[in-house]
């Protein structure tokens, strides 16, 4: 069996060590970021708002920050979107929350929509033409769904041939389609790359 030894994608930098990161992600160009808070999250209870900063470090090494009002989201998914806005998203939703899950940032941080994507989000990525990809665990057999940054649904894995999907455990993309590696009824245990692309 072929070994491959893991290296770090990215650093965060050392300014920023004292604050909790609450999600990382690296976007369809390369760049990581972090979404940080002043503290962790407490167990139960509802999240009030809170103020984040997101810090981006592209490919060359470059370090951007931006400030993000009013959070919401208690174990948040994060993505950059193209025109240098975020998305952030709440991996749970409750009922009477639907409508502020997943909230949409400008480049200056500031929340310009709020839409609902449906519970249990397993991964959030964003893709070159800013489409959303959403992809649930076993607690919402909603499939893969792809969504505009205004919250319009574009696509559903149910028109795709991925028979029986159950729980999305790996999901990837790269231009303007998706890889994942699903749990579907017709392959049991097994995960194999599936490209999920959308019209």
């Amino acid at each position: 069996m072929q070994k491959t030894a893991l290296v770090p994608y990215a650093h965060l930098p050392r300014a920023h060590h004292d604050r909790h990161v609450l999600t990382s992600t690296a976007d369809v160009f390369g760049a990581a970021h972090w979404l940080l808070a002043e503290r962790a999250p407490q167990p139960g209870g509802d999240v009030l708002p809170f103020n984040a900063l997101v810090v981006s470090v592209d490919p060359g090494g470059n370090v951007e920050l931006t400030e993000l009002s009013a959070v919401r989201a208690r174990w948040p998914h994060l993505d950059r979107l193209p025109d240098g806005g975020f998305v952030v998203a709440a991996s749970r939703a409750r009922r009477y929350e639907d409508a502020d899950q997943v909230q949409v940032f400008d480049a200056l941080g500031r929340e310009t929509s709020s839409f609902s994507v449906g519970d249990a989000i397993e991964h959030l990525l964003v893709d070159e033409s800013g489409h959303i990809w959403v992809g649930h665990f076993d607690e919402n057999p909603a499939g893969i769904r792809r969504w505009s940054a205004t919250g319009r649904l574009a696509w559903t894995s149910d028109g795709a041939p991925i028979p029986g999907l159950f729980d999305c455990y790996a999901l990837n993309v790269s231009g303007t389609a998706a890889w994942a590696c699903p749990y579907t009824a017709s392959h049991s245990s097994r995960c194999a790359p599936t490209a999920v692309t959308g019209p």
